[in-house]
């Protein structure tokens, strides 16, 4: 890694990482932090520049990843803190800053898979709430993740924060082919299912030892993808009962429970078959913050 050191905000260093951390330059996601850097290098991201200020060797764990990256091949800069502060995306700026290469993923193989499962991600405008669903699916088990087009992007700097890393790892397929993607896995014997606060199956009834994907909608434009095509694949609406007053749960609070019960009932000692479906007050998921 060739490093510079940059004192202005003008350099066009500088303003290449401003245009990534505000979604204008899409070729390159903006990662900032010890973690995030750490993570991406160890998923193996591809670095197009690095840039620090002298506060990442305050701390040993920042001085080891910037002694982890000198291998790396592509140019970095050591920025004052000043600049460091004008490009960063946080308040309290954590003194490095990376770009890398966005990823570009396809639909895992799923011919020897018994029981793949997706999540779809509809319309949600929230980049923590995504963030977060993204990072549970990871830990829950979840094949792939597909994005929508009018979802926020899941590569923006607080949708990729509140993933912890898990955007890196797990496959997500975003854009226009979204649909046509879901088609292949509808013929592959996917079952598509929604969550919905409409929906007249508890989630807990529902068998998710078979191959699922798990639609989510937001809560102001709920599931805005689900045409007539669509609703007549669904295979289940689930819906996840409360206690009144409450109508209705975060759409990431509901993504974890969906995906936890999948994983629940996959598990060896999960064994017997679901209860059958019984009929207690609805709710839904939300994309509340």
């Amino acid at each position: 890694m060739l490093i510079d050191t940059i004192t202005s905000r003008s350099n066009p260093f500088v303003k290449r990482f401003v245009a990534a951390r505000e979604g204008r330059d899409r070729h390159v996601i903006f990662i900032e932090g010890v973690r995030l850097v750490e993570e991406a290098l160890h998923s193996h991201i591809v670095f197009e520049a690095i840039a620090y200020s002298p506060r990442l060797c305050d701390t040993p764990r920042g001085a080891q990843l910037l002694a982890n990256l000198q291998s790396q091949p592509c140019r970095g800069a050591l920025l004052t803190e000043a600049v460091m502060a004008h490009i960063s995306d946080v308040e309290t700026p954590p003194g490095i800053v990376a770009l890398g290469r966005r990823p570009v993923s396809t639909i895992p193989d799923i011919t020897n898979c018994p029981a793949p499962l997706f999540l779809l991600a509809d319309g949600i405008q929230s980049p923590g709430n995504l963030g977060a669903l993204i990072r549970t699916a990871e830990a829950a088990g979840a094949t792939a993740a597909l994005v929508t087009v009018g979802t926020v992007d899941p590569f923006q700097p607080k949708a990729l924060r509140a993933s912890a890393g898990s955007a890196f790892r797990l496959p997500i397929i975003a854009g226009p082919n979204v649909a046509d993607e879901l088609r292949k896995l509808h013929r592959q014997g996917i079952c598509l299912v929604a969550a919905d606060s409409q929906g007249d199956t508890p989630y807990e009834a529902f068998d998710w030892r078979q191959p699922v994907l798990i639609w989510l909608g937001s809560e102001g434009h709920g599931l805005r993808s689900l045409t007539d095509e669509w609703q007549a694949r669904l295979a289940a609406r689930l819906m996840i009962p409360m206690e009144e007053p409450v109508e209705s749960l975060n759409v990431a609070v509901a993504g974890a429970l969906l995906l936890y019960e999948a994983r629940r009932q996959r598990r060896p000692s999960a064994g017997s078959p679901p209860p059958a479906p019984q009929q207690p007050p609805a709710g839904g998921a939300t994309d509340a913050p």
